[in-house]
């Protein structure tokens, strides 16, 4: 009996998957345990298990093809009915239909065989329009076939989720479709607009993502194509950059004490058999202290989000990505709930994610969910840079390398001049959501927990 092969769930945030690549064919044999598909998440990319030894029969999602956890990718024999193969005359196996990124996004959330708007008479290439037209289609000829003509379905909701459902031409029907005999509300039609808004963005990333042609050679130069992971970088720091209107705010931070703090620390660990905390860790700590006390940096605008209006969503969690420079890419693990965290917490946290970037296997959990970043460029020799905001965020805090300089210390009375270590750092913020002055609030007290560490213990 042919087995369906379903759209796996990676990770707690995942909710769809793209189809990178078949690692077998219709008809090949394959083992419990063996790499079947390449599935990407974001920007992980995870090659998925057979769960079962025998046949791939048939494909059902082609390379490209985006889909929501659950949706079926694949039909499978084990060896028990492996007979099916030859026996079996009625097993078709899958071909490719013609069709637009678009076209398949919506196919997907509906839950509509692109064979079978073929068949009913659309031409190639297939584009979104020919899906929606099909579902009406679909639709009114069943209307017509339970009442004796054409009729509209009563969909049960309320006055404003049906305003909102007009507003954006939403079909309140498949709203309902998802919590069949309730009452659909404004909540339900937001969460549809926010899917489909995910699953769009998410089409253009693959697009984008799409391997570029091959490097071009000659006697002078070569001409190599962009990187899948380099092509999702820069398409979502063009997106930022063109989107959120960028403020920086620079500061310099006397990392006296901070350095005096992580060694004393470190001794003690060490004493125990643990590594030192690195000063990225304790940065982390006290941004994490920081937010706490001016949340707004943890928020992120989202247009149209609050009954078609903008809005700015307030996080309570603070979870910190960490820009980390690896052979691959440039990734950006994350230390989830960053605010609950001692610094040595944080400390094996860093160490842990940044092995596990550099080696390629963190998972989709581990790269995703970031409510703020942090770049440190310090270990390069950069004094200061301005880092570009992360889309899904407001602010990223860009940290240069410590520089021991003269500075004065005391005030007019007692002023006097010493060499201390000075540490340059850049918050660039949207200024839809923050302002320079909420932005140097955060700054500053994040100064008073590094030029102050004991404070934060």
């Amino acid at each position: 009996m042919e087995k369906p092969f379903t759209m796996p769930k990676l990770g707690a945030s995942m909710t769809e998957g793209t189809i990178v690549r078949w690692l077998y064919q219709p008809g090949d044999r394959i083992a419990k345990g063996e790499p079947v598909v390449e599935i990407l998440t974001d920007k992980v990319s995870i090659e998925v298990e057979a769960p079962l030894t025998g046949f791939l029969v048939k494909v059902l999602a082609q390379d490209g093809d985006i889909l929501p956890v659950g949706s079926p990718l694949a039909l499978l024999v084990d060896d028990s009915d492996a007979h099916v193969i030859t026996e079996n005359t009625q097993i078709h196996f899958s071909t490719p239909v013609a069709s637009t990124p678009a076209a398949k996004r919506e196919a997907a959330l509906l839950g509509i065989d692109l064979h079978a708007v073929v068949q009913a008479g659309a031409r190639l290439p297939l584009n979104r329009d020919d899906i929606l037209a099909f579902v009406e289609r679909t639709r009114y000829a069943s209307q017509q076939q339970e009442n004796g003509g054409p009729s509209t379905p009563a969909v049960p909701a309320t006055p404003l989720a049906q305003k909102i459902a007009r507003e954006h031409e939403v079909d309140l029907a498949l709203v309902a479709e998802r919590k069949p005999g309730s009452k659909v509300k404004r909540a339900d039609v937001e969460a549809h607009l926010h899917q489909v808004a995910e699953a769009e963005q998410a089409a253009e990333i693959v697009e984008a993502s799409s391997p570029g042609p091959s490097p071009i050679e000659s006697p002078d130069e070569v001409l190599n194509p962009l990187s899948p992971a380099r092509q999702l970088i820069g398409k979502r720091m063009q997106q930022s950059i063109s989107v959120a209107p960028h403020i920086y705010l620079d500061l310099e931070i006397d990392m006296t004490e901070a350095e005096r703090c992580r060694q004393s620390i470190g001794r003690n660990l060490q004493d125990r058999g643990e590594s030192a905390p690195s000063m990225t860790a304790l940065i982390v700590r006290a941004a994490a202290g920081a937010i706490l006390l001016h949340p707004d940096v943890n928020a992120v605008f989202e247009q149209g989000a609050l009954q078609g209006q903008d809005a700015i969503r307030q996080r309570r969690s603070v979870h910190v990505g960490i820009a980390t420079d690896t052979e691959r890419a440039l990734m950006t693990p994350v230390i989830r709930n960053a605010h609950q965290m001692s610094l040595q917490a944080i400390a094996r946290e860093l160490r842990r994610l940044t092995q596990a970037a550099r080696q390629g296997t963190l998972t989709p959990d581990e790269v995703t969910g970031a409510t703020f970043t942090i770049s440190n460029l310090g270990m390069y020799g950069i004094d200061t840079f301005h880092a570009i905001i992360v889309p899904g965020q407001s602010a990223i805090l860009a940290v240069g390398k410590m520089t021991r300089r003269g500075i004065v210390i005391g005030d007019d009375e007692t002023a006097r001049l010493e060499i201390r270590p000075v540490m340059k750092v850049s918050l660039s913020a949207d200024h839809r959501v923050l302002d320079g002055a909420s932005g140097s609030r955060f700054l500053q007290q994040l100064k008073l927990f590094l030029e102050n560490p004991y404070l934060l213990l």
